[in-house]
């Protein structure tokens, strides 16, 4: 049986977080706050502590079954599939996000002439082949990555360093306290509870007991990057990165040593679209998972192709340009995910404490 390992599991949650976190929620944040801009990137953290709160009630009461599964368990066959075609369509919603921001931004920042939608095209067409290969394939590519993504990295926020000027975060906690807040609320209730993903690939795991600590330490890991991430960008950029799409990529842009290093923008480019393409291959992952409990084939090879052009038809159709995928974000994505991930999750877990209860079933809380 195919399985992954806890290391696979926090690398892949990070990759699928940052994927487009370090791509729009610096320009998010710059747009509430800028000397607290620091402090909202930990907003974060708070939405992986969530989602960790919702892994821990979910390994103990429904052990070795999906999100999906479980809802099947609780609702029954025709109300449990009704809240699966919801998961369905909040992850179509979200591949359509993933795949549009990632043509708007490939086309802004190096392709300009190039149509968006064959953009979209070739992501698309990449993580099908990946969530096609399996989730073990997925998490040894999102291993592969790391080493570069380490090296890499740091010597461009190195570099950026030279041009940080602390002025712009004088004085220090100098923003209201409601503003450091609604620039947190993104991350949070955004990008944050997207670590929930990982319920619909509990019967992979190698340890699945461990979930909810694997979620805080993917959380630590992502809120920490953001944060540097976010401090750097104001800290180079000042107020104009509150009026700028992609404020990272002008300041990788902006690094110059002598004649030598420049347009360090491509490595930032061809890493962003490698995480993006992860990204998108875990959602396929997890929403094939949703159509394979729902439809109850033991194949699982089919279902990637109608996902992705499913996915990809979306993107095109839902969004016209960056400042629709940026305006669904900032207003409607919040309180879309805080319904799916957390309330609709929520209710499952209490419906089936409920029937513990009054089954009485002894040791109804353990694992088995």
């Amino acid at each position: 049986m195919i399985q992954i390992s806890r290391y696979q599991l926090i690398l892949m949650l990070i990759w699928t977080v940052l994927g487009t976190g370090i791509v729009t929620m610096p320009g998010t944040i710059a747009q509430f706050t800028l000397r607290d801009a620091w402090i909202s990137g930990f907003g974060l953290l708070l939405g992986a502590v969530i989602c960790a709160v919702l892994s821990l009630a979910h390994v103990r009461l429904f052990p070795g079954r999906t999100l999906t599964q479980a809802a099947i368990d609780v609702l029954g066959p025709t109300l449990g599939r009704a809240y699966g075609i919801w998961y369905l369509a909040y992850g179509f919603v979200t591949m359509a996000t993933i795949g549009r921001e990632m043509s708007a931004f490939i086309g802004i920042s190096i392709l300009p002439n190039t149509p968006d939608f064959l953009l979209s095209a070739i992501a698309f067409a990449v993580s099908m082949y990946l969530a096609y290969l399996g989730i073990e394939v997925v998490a040894r590519v999102n291993e592969f990555i790391l080493p570069l993504a380490a090296v890499v990295s740091p010597v461009l926020f190195l570099l950026a360093a030279r041009l940080f000027d602390t002025s712009s975060f004088r004085p220090l906690l100098g923003d209201p306290a409601g503003a450091a807040w609604r620039a947190a609320v993104v991350p949070a209730f955004a990008y944050g509870l997207e670590f929930a993903i990982a319920l619909q690939w509990v019967p992979v795991l190698r340890s699945p007991r461990t979930l909810p600590w694997d979620i805080l330490v993917a959380g630590a890991i992502s809120a920490f990057v953001l944060s540097v991430l976010v401090t750097l960008t104001v800290g180079v950029l000042g107020e104009p990165a509150s009026y700028l799409n992609y404020p990272v990529l002008e300041l990788v842009r902006a690094i110059r040593q002598g004649k030598f290093v420049e347009r360090l923008d491509t490595l930032y480019v061809m890493g962003v679209s490698i995480t993006l393409v992860l990204k998108l291959a875990a959602f396929q992952l997890a929403v094939g998972e949703a159509v394979k409990d729902m439809s109850g084939s033991p194949e699982r090879t089919w279902i990637p192709v109608p996902l992705a052009l499913l996915g990809w038809s979306l993107s095109n159709y839902l969004f016209r340009n960056v400042f629709d995928v940026t305006n669904f974000i900032l207003r409607d994505v919040p309180s879309y995910f805080l319904v799916t991930v957390v309330l609709l999750p929520g209710a499952l877990y209490a419906l089936r404490a409920a029937q513990m209860v009054r089954t009485k079933r002894p040791g109804g809380f353990r694992s088995t």
